[in-house]
């Protein structure tokens, strides 16, 4: 998985990040620093939206 700059992730990048840490393959500090992601955006963001399936819609220009 290669990160997009500026803080922009695509919607493939989120949901492998989710898998790993859903599926307990790593913990989330872990992703975060394998992945280079803050912890943050990872648990409280992408976790939570993929949780009630809109994980696709995070970040999206309004």
């Amino acid at each position: 998985m290669k990160r997009i700059s500026q803080g922009r992730y695509s919607k493939e990048f989120k949901e492998e990040a989710v898998k790993l840490v859903v599926a307990q393959v790593i913990s989330v500090p872990e992703a975060s620093l394998r992945l280079d992601v803050p912890k943050s955006t990872i648990i409280s963001n992408w976790v939570k939206a993929n949780k009630v399936e809109k994980l696709g819609s995070i970040g999206k220009n309004r």
